[in-house]
């Protein structure tokens, strides 16, 4: 129940209309704070707000200084990683250059994955594989132990370009004072296929087709190889005969094929030829002989000098293959005159009393090929032992150097009747072609160039022999005094 006005006393409507002390007070403080407010400076004001923007700039200036500190960061992390990576780079190239081959194997695998990573910065690529060109150079060992496991990535284009690009600039500045350099300058030019299955094959290890890593141009490498050749050309006088050979062996696989002008190499592979024997003569002789196939270049004597390479020493060099490739090649011709074939002949034979148990059965094959060829030599053929015993002298001069002078055309081959009782029934079956009519076509003498005298131990193993019976019952022991020596070796089961 609320009071009214009515019912209140005199003194609570006194109390309802006098004001409190604090409603007084609140008007009159607001009117004093007008008051100072109108009172103060347009200085003072001018002073607080210029500390208020001074505040702001600060805390802007803070903000930008953290923002600015981050990529100093990053970029102090980045130059650990590139110093760390140059490190770990100069380690696996000394490893390169070592002479362990396992390990110069994985640390040339880790480069070569390296360059790939870094495949956008070609400049950086160059520089990496010219590092690892420059290690392969200078290795330790001869040749270095890592070509080997280069020659996967040399099969690729784009770095087989880039090889040839950078090749000149590493050559050793002279062969002969440097052979071990030399060597492995050469052995890298060997691994460098310019062949049509490399570039049918079009294999890249960085890729190709881009701005970074064009396509392969192979009339820009071709201008690259002969820059090689040339500067190779200026440094091999007076070299050792194991450089010279490693020349004469890069120059007719990777770069004859390749040379704008190879009419140029005729002094070279003369002065080889006449200069050297051996394995350097039949060299230089290969690389005369592809100028006559394509050059047309005539050299008159070069009968004689094959001639003259056959002897018993050539069948210990590795090279002995492309003298009987060469021997098949240059006698192919029947219009030769039949003296001179005639002395190849007697030559061959000869040798076959002297030479390994292999290269008597290619020698004999390819006697039967070139009677096969030259009908009029098959008057050289003495079937019978009678007929051969019936010579007490042969004409043949087997120290004759001019074959056409040699006198082979008045002798026989009787070397092929003693063959006939070679130990080796290999090469007493070879030897057999004189006692029977000769075959229609001529023996095929690629494969018997790839043989071995493992092989023919091995064919001979392989076969069935007759099946003898020696006696009825079967021995108990052998017939030998107790406790001798042979029993501790030999047991019947």
């Amino acid at each position: 129940m609320k009071l009214t006005n009515k019912s209140k006393t005199p003194a609570q409507l006194k109390k309802a209309k006098a004001p409190t002390k604090h409603a007084a007070t609140k008007p009159k403080q607001k009117a004093k704070a007008a008051l100072n407010i109108r009172d103060v400076d347009n200085k003072e004001v001018e002073f607080v707000a210029g500390r208020l923007t001074a505040k702001k700039e600060q805390v802007k200036g803070k903000a930008k200084s953290k923002t600015k500190e981050q990529p100093k960061g990053k970029e102090t992390n980045s130059k650990a990683k590139a110093i760390k990576l140059d490190e770990t780079w100069s380690l696996l190239l000394t490893r390169v250059g070592g002479s362990s081959k396992e390990e110069a194997g994985a640390a040339l695998k880790d480069c070569m994955q390296l360059i790939l990573r870094d495949g956008k910065n070609k400049s950086l690529v160059r520089e990496r594989q010219r590092s690892i060109l420059k290690a392969l150079v200078t290795s330790e060992t001869t040749p270095a132990v890592a070509i080997t496991a280069f020659e996967k990535y040399a099969r690729c284009l784009d770095v087989l370009e880039m090889t040839y690009e950078l090749l000149p600039d590493l050559k050793p500045d002279s062969f002969a004072e440097s052979p071990n350099q030399a060597l492995n300058y050469l052995g890298i030019i060997n691994l460098l296929d310019l062949g049509k299955t490399v570039l049918n094959a079009k294999e890249y290890h960085i890729g190709a087709g881009t701005k970074e890593n064009p396509s392969f141009d192979y009339d820009r490498t071709r201008q690259l190889l002969n820059t090689v050749w040339n500067g190779i050309i200026s440094s091999c006088s007076g070299v050792e005969e194991k450089v010279h050979r490693q020349v004469l062996v890069v120059l007719l696989e990777r770069i004859l094929p390749h040379l704008e002008n190879p009419i140029l190499l005729t002094d070279f592979l003369m002065d080889s030829l006449h200069s050297f024997e051996g394995p350097i003569a039949l060299l230089a002789l290969q690389g005369i002989f592809s100028l006559m196939q394509h050059q047309n270049i005539t050299y008159p004597d070069v009968y004689v000098k094959l001639y003259n390479m056959f002897y018993p020493r050539i069948f210990y060099n590795k090279y002995k293959a492309r003298l009987f490739y060469l021997a098949d090649i240059f006698l192919t011709s029947t219009h030769l005159p039949e003296n001179l074939v005639a002395a190849f002949v007697k030559r061959l034979a000869r040798l076959c009393l002297k030479s390994p148990t292999e290269d008597a059965i290619i020698m004999i094959r390819f006697i039967c090929n070139l009677l096969l060829r030259h009908t009029g030599l098959q008057c050289l053929i003495c079937a019978t032992a009678e007929a051969s015993a019936k010579e007490m002298e042969d004409p043949y001069d087997e120290s004759e150097l001019d074959p056409v002078k040699s006198g082979a055309l008045s002798s026989s081959l009787w070397e092929m009747v003693l063959l006939q009782k070679h130990a080796v029934p290999e090469v007493a079956n070879a030897a057999r072609f004189v006692s029977k009519s000769l075959p229609v076509m001529e023996f095929d003498l690629g494969p018997l160039l790839e043989m071995k005298e493992c092989d023919i131990f091995d064919d001979e193993v392989k076969k069935v022999s007759k099946q003898f019976m020696l006696s009825y019952e079967r021995p108990k022991n052998f017939t030998l005094p107790k406790h001798d020596v042979v029993t501790k070796y030999f047991d019947i089961l």
